[in-house]
């Protein structure tokens, strides 16, 4: 291999910290309707076979008041989306 490359297993994943204590992120689930925090199968909008597994979090919090009717930027499985993508949940 040569000097300039390393070799990293592909299988790796850095965890974030969370943008938000567990307290405020159980709010802002109710407040969504949506299961942060927890082991899902979420199903996006547009494409009947885009369903991706993982641990939905907050990628970034909501202003206060919040506004259910406005989209939160969520992550699952190292992709960042909007809660307007999601089509439906399943809790595993």
């Amino acid at each position: 291999m040569p000097e300039h490359q390393s070799q990293l297993p592909l299988e790796v994943t850095v965890e974030r910290a969370p943008v938000a204590a567990p307290e405020l992120r159980d709010e802002i689930a109710a407040a969504w309707s949506l299961p942060l925090g927890q082991r899902d199968e979420v199903g996006l909008r547009g494409n009947a076979r885009s369903v991706i597994t993982g641990k939905l979090e907050l990628d970034a919090t909501s202003d206060f008041p919040w506004d259910p009717h406005q989209p939160l930027r969520l992550r699952i499985a190292g992709l960042i989306l909007s809660s307007r993508e999601i089509d439906h949940w399943t809790r595993l």
